[in-house]
């Protein structure tokens, strides 16, 4: 089973420090990286698309509040993501609520934060192994940008889809019936050549990152 990478995008040096010394003690095996600010955030996201656990202060030097958040969500990793302010408002907890990302206040207590962490951590060590039999499979699917059989629907209910969203949540969402978004799913599954909805969305994600770094 691998180490869990976690990427702390925090501007704050002091806040940093604390955060690596208690995510060490806590998971002495995980793989800390940092970002000070959205434009290096992207940059290790990118390159390690795999992160376990995103930790994500808002209040960033080159972007803050709902625009750190959305570019974080458009651009998430394979795990977990926990925003971590003093940002309360209700647009903040909206998106973190639509994105499945869990939203904390910096009033909270440290231990609280550490429980969270520790949650986040055993959802991805739960998952790890269905997670490397789709990198596998990945790896043996040919290279030819398949996303480009998508109708603009398809692509919209897959986005949905890869975000967490049940079909009938996808449905509401888009306007559309939820044996609708049933159809476009078998659909979308026989386009790409996989399976099911995970493999999809492992496909859809790796897409969403191709797209960033050819156009960032």
């Amino acid at each position: 089973m691998g180490s869990p990478l976690v990427l702390i995008v925090e501007d704050h040096p002091m806040m940093v420090n604390a955060l690596s010394a208690n995510l060490r003690e806590l998971v002495p095996n995980a793989g800390i990286l940092h970002a000070g600010s959205l434009e290096s955030g992207m940059g290790l996201l990118s390159l390690h698309p795999n992160v376990a656990l995103l930790l994500l202060d808002l209040h960033l030097p080159d972007a803050q509040a709902l625009e750190t958040l959305n570019a974080f969500c458009h651009a998430r990793p394979l795990g977990a993501v926990l925003v971590y302010t003093a940002i309360d408002c209700p647009e903040i907890r909206q998106t973190c609520l639509a994105n499945h990302v869990t939203l904390l206040n910096k009033a909270e207590p440290v231990n609280r934060l550490l429980d969270t962490v520790l949650q986040l951590l055993r959802g991805w060590t739960s998952s790890w192994a269905h997670a490397t039999e789709i990198k596998k499979w990945m790896a043996h699917e040919p290279e030819p940008d398949r996303m480009q059989s998508l109708s603009q629907r398809q692509l919209n209910v897959l986005s949905q889809l890869a975000r967490g969203k049940t079909s009938r949540e996808v449905g509401q969402l888009l306007g559309i019936e939820e044996s609708t978004v049933k159809t476009h799913q078998i659909s979308i599954y026989q386009r790409l050549g996989v399976k099911n909805k995970t493999q999809a969305s492992a496909l859809y994600w790796q897409w969403v990152h191709q797209l960033g770094q050819h156009h960032g």
